[in-house]
């Protein structure tokens, strides 16, 4: 998932493109400024594909943005259904932040739910298997997080796996910390140094 500062790049590009799409004086119907990447993984092919997309509207004279979803089914059933409105907001970096998480909600719960059902199936154990807490380390890209909210997931996955905590909340703070983290930066520092000489 993208952090905060690069989905605040990413609205403010759309933003841009909003306020020429207005000055252009355009058709005040919405039209489409995005579309999100899928994330299927493969492992709940039958289940409808969400497609994702961000539109803009007028709202006065003011840019409106509208995260959409379609349910589009799989090929051996036939039929989507309407697009219809998750978030409506003057503000793109809402509705991108909105879609990211649901993308990544996707992912996760597509990617962690034979995990859990492994581990279920198997009867929660008092002492997580460290081979399931490092697969579901893998999935999550804890190694992407600074080291508190690394150690802190670390410890949200045993208790999932030892079934004290719900997966739809290990889902959403993973989640929250993922889009907090910091994107790595360098920074190169020159210090100039005075000299003077006193005779």
């Amino acid at each position: 998932m993208k952090t905060d500062q690069e989905i605040q790049r990413e609205a403010e590009r759309l933003e841009q493109l909003a306020r020429q799409w207005i000055v252009a004086g355009a058709n005040p119907a919405a039209a489409t400024l995005a579309v999100l990447p899928e994330t299927r993984i493969g492992v709940a092919t039958r289940l409808p594909r969400r497609h994702l997309r961000i539109e803009i509207a007028r709202d006065d004279d003011a840019p409106e943005f509208l995260l959409l979803q379609e349910d589009i089914e799989p090929r051996e059933v036939p039929g989507s259904t309407a697009p219809f409105v998750l978030t409506r907001s003057s503000s793109a970096y809402d509705v991108l932040r909105d879609g990211y998480e649901e993308r990544e909600e996707e992912r996760l719960v597509e990617a962690l739910t034979p995990i859990l059902n492994r581990a279920e199936a198997d009867g929660f154990a008092d002492d997580a298997d460290p081979e399931l807490v490092a697969e579901i380390e893998t999935l999550i890209e804890v190694d992407r997080l600074n080291p508190s909210a690394r150690l802190r997931t670390r410890a949200d996955i045993v208790e999932v796996l030892e079934g004290r905590l719900e997966p739809g909340e290990f889902i959403t703070s993973t989640i929250e910390r993922k889009g907090r983290r910091l994107q790595h930066r360098e920074f190169v520092a020159e210090v100039l140094e005075e000299r003077m000489t006193v005779t």
